[in-house]
């Protein structure tokens, strides 16, 4: 179902990322859709709370819970890279959050969530003997939170650099992957052999 509420959040969504949070008005929203001001404010009187729907409908493309096996781990990871891809405007306004005070908490409340199932992802490896039993405790949300600052890293790095520069998902993953390696088992090598199509 294509609704005039989810036409104008995908529009919303897209020319946020295109021209920044601040620089879009709900003129340009409506005049992207074709609808009238007062057809766009019935359904979204502010500007900050489609705001929140564009990150709350971002919310349901992310995993809920542990995603088993290493490639649900490589699944995770490239998932939260996209989702960051899509939505550049959190990072390349950091401001964003001063404007839109309830913004802050409920991005915290979705950093925290993701947190968890990135660290409850790397905890079911470790009990599926595919990383070391090592990574536990203290190291396991030490590694958590690298691979979690990564993504934040990553995403005002694009924002940042020009086009040229900037690095591609592929290559962020092979970086994420760098720093997981050391971890993995004999069997984790051979299932990470396995997921990228190596004998």
């Amino acid at each position: 179902m294509n609704t005039t509420k989810e036409r104008i959040r995908r529009t919303a969504s897209r020319l946020f990322s295109e021209r920044g949070y601040r620089a879009v008005t709900m003129r340009n929203i409506a005049d992207e859709l074709g609808i009238s001001v007062g057809n766009l404010t019935y359904h979204y009187p502010h500007k900050e709370l489609l705001l929140e729907a564009v990150m709350d409908e971002e919310l349901t493309t992310l995993p809920a819970g542990p995603c088993p096996g290493l490639e649900g781990l490589q699944q995770l990871l490239r998932r939260m890279l996209e989702s960051f891809q899509e939505t550049p405007f959190y990072f390349n306004e950091p401001d964003i959050y001063a404007r839109v005070p309830e913004l802050s908490s409920r991005h915290a409340a979705v950093v925290d969530r993701l947190f968890g199932v990135l660290r409850d992802t790397l905890a079911a490896q470790v009990e599926a003997g595919l990383l070391r039993p090592e990574l536990t405790g203290p190291m396991l949300e030490r590694l958590t939170t690298l691979l979690m600052a990564s993504h934040v890293g990553w995403a005002q790095h694009n924002a940042t650099w020009e086009a040229a520069r900037q690095v591609s998902v592929e290559e962020m993953l092979a970086c994420q992957w760098a720093a997981l390696e050391p971890w993995l088992t004999e069997a984790g090598r051979a299932a990470r052999r396995r997921l990228n199509g190596e004998a």
